[in-house]
């Protein structure tokens, strides 16, 4: 299912206003444009509509003391620029592994890998968590080959500076000093992009593959509702999903910074398939699967719902950091 340029403008706005309504809510997560969620049941035979995810929903009995002790802040409007509204549950967290005790890989995907590929582990050098790397892209300007990942798996920090070290494998599966494969270059915060690209050393080469599914990424499009998608992650392996969320802006903090993430897609499990994402699964790259382009970049999952997954729409993250696939 396609949005078209007339229609994807006015959700634009409708978010917008949303948003405005709901900046500073508690309460509100994530919202976007989808599919009603009721009983778990996805109701993709009805059209869609702006969806304002929240931590708990309250029955009207209760909302006028939920204000009032700031839990939330007033009643979601049941439609918006004339487009319905449906409010369901959902509390994202970044998708990074950084806690437990560290044992040797079992995974391939967690140890050294050469060459490397998409669907790996990998982390900077300065703390102890792993995510995934995504995939290779090309500098725009140089053509040089560099490693693409989220910001808070390639630097994480707000003091990070370009020429920081990238250990592949990442430092909660053993990555250490002799596993420096590439150099932070540049991060998309300032666009409220969770990416980040890093620069290869030379040590190991970056090869356009992902990792158990054994094909080249072809290209970069926009994710579109009902989109049949998978991806190869650090901690979930293979992952197979179906978008149903599109043009979201979801909250979320880091190092203390709280940023509103833009351009996000909902992501859910097929019927037959559980899980769409763990930690440790940030970072990689979110590919449809009829073309084997990549439509986005996975940052986050849904806590109080386990099989959903957020992304952030590759084009405007390529825009932002000048970078192209292969």
């Amino acid at each position: 299912m396609t949005t078209n340029q007339k229609s994807r403008h006015h959700v634009h706005l409708a978010i917008r206003e949303a948003i405005r309504l709901t900046i500073v809510d508690p309460n509100v997560t994530l919202i976007d444009y989808g599919w009603r969620i009721r009983d778990n049941v996805l109701r993709d035979k009805e059209p869609p509509c702006i969806r304002v995810h929240v931590i708990k929903k309250f029955a009207e009995s209760e909302l006028e003391a939920a204000i009032q002790v700031g839990i939330t802040k007033a009643k979601i409007p049941e439609k918006i620029f004339g487009i319905c509204v449906d409010v369901p549950v959902g509390y994202y967290q970044l998708g990074q592994r950084w806690w437990g005790r560290w044992r040797p890989p079992a995974d391939p995907r967690r140890g050294r890998v050469m060459p490397m590929q998409g669907g790996i582990s990998v982390s900077d050098a300065y703390r102890y968590i792993a995510g995934t790397l995504g995939g290779l892209v090309f500098d725009r300007a140089t053509g040089d080959p560099m490693i693409l990942s989220n910001f808070h798996v390639l630097a994480g920090s707000w003091h990070a500076r370009p020429g920081w070290p990238i250990y592949q494998p990442g430092r909660f599966d053993g990555g250490s000093w002799s596993d420096r494969v590439a150099r932070l270059s540049r991060h998309a915060m300032a666009d409220n992009l969770d990416a980040a690209v890093a620069e290869l050393t030379g040590e190991r080469q970056l090869i356009n593959n992902q990792f158990g599914l054994n094909a080249p990424v072809s290209g970069a499009g926009w994710a579109q509702l009902g989109m049949r998608v998978k991806m190869s992650c650090r901690t979930t392996g293979v992952s197979r999903g179906r978008v149903t969320g599109i043009l979201g802006d979801s909250p979320h903090y880091y190092s203390g910074v709280e940023k509103r993430i833009r351009n996000v897609i909902n992501i859910m499990p097929r019927e037959e398939i559980g899980d769409v994402s763990s930690n440790g699964d940030s970072g990689a790259f979110w590919l449809d699967e009829d073309t084997m382009n990549v439509v986005g970049l996975h940052f986050a999952q849904n806590s109080l719902r386990p099989q959903d997954g957020l992304a952030i729409d590759i084009l405007p993250i390529l825009e932002a950091l000048n970078v192209g696939i292969a």
